[in-house]
């Protein structure tokens, strides 16, 4: 039988790493997981913060998107001013799993990584694997027009049609709350004082994504999603790691950095 993609990425990360690795693909230890130059202290208080979901057994998986997000952007704690991403610099050191409340009752949602400058605001919402598992938008009875009321039309639009769209390979519901939560922020406590927010959706894909229609599929949903929202007060964008590391490629300073990253998540899938 032909093995499933995420069944395929996880044996390929099974052999490319030197360490111990148990048949599911998971580490004894939190730090194991980790690549040269990202330490626990870059974001061990930044995730219990976060209510410390991130750092239960899941984070040990070597296909943990929690993992790859750290792995990818934690050194940055240390040389936030080398940090660049859809062209922007200039910003603080990286924060991990910052809540942002929507104003609804209940558990606030966490965006993967947060990057703040002077005037401007980038909320990063990682994936790894997820969107291969297609699934359904769900809310709760609690996300009506009534409670909230700084919800623009378009992305209004957008949970109603998810809640009837069947099964996406793009978390529509996850990037809807997000939207909320940096809505919120925008409105009610940051003011104005940011010229730009942006909600960037960064996902892993292969080398030969091109090849494989799960990753067009993907895609698809990403890109009709960003049509949606064209007009928005939050900007929506998306990047794979792979073109982000592309870019990062070209900073000086950060080269070991990206070889370390593309040894351990760069790969071309084949069957056999």
């Amino acid at each position: 039988m032909k093995q499933s993609l995420p069944d395929l990425v996880k044996a390929q990360l099974r052999q490319a790493v030197g360490i111990p690795i148990d048949a599911n693909g998971y580490v004894s230890r939190v730090v194991d997981n980790l690549l040269p130059g990202v330490r626990l202290d870059h974001f061990e208080s930044d995730l219990k913060r976060g209510g410390g979901h991130e750092l239960n057994k899941k984070f040990l998986a070597l296909h943990s998107s929690a993992a790859l997000a750290i792995n990818t952007f934690a050194p940055f704690k240390d040389f936030p001013r080398s940090l660049s991403i859809l062209g922007k610099q200039g910003f603080r050191p990286p924060v991990f799993e910052k809540q942002l409340p929507t104003g609804l009752s209940g558990t606030a949602p966490n965006i993967d990584v947060y990057l703040q400058s002077d005037d401007e605001v980038i909320a990063i919402e990682s994936k790894f694997l997820e969107h291969w598992t297609p699934k359904r938008a769900k809310y709760s009875g609690s996300y009506c027009k009534d409670s909230l009321p700084l919800a623009e039309d378009c992305w209004w639009q957008v949970l109603e049609e998810s809640k009837a769209g069947g099964l996406k390979h793009l978390d529509v519901a996850q990037l809807v709350k997000h939207y909320l939560g940096l809505i919120q922020l925008v409105e009610q406590v940051e003011g104005r004082k940011h010229k730009e927010v942006t909600l960037l959706y960064l996902y892993w894909e292969p080398a030969n994504a091109c090849d494989i229609q799960d990753c067009l599929g993907h895609r698809r949903n990403i890109g009709e999603l960003a049509s949606k929202v064209s007009g928005s007060k939050i900007k929506f964008r998306s990047l794979s790691y792979p073109e982000l590391w592309r870019e990062w490629e070209g900073i000086p300073g950060i080269a070991a950095h990206v070889a370390n990253l593309k040894g351990r998540y760069s790969m071309t899938l084949r069957w056999t």
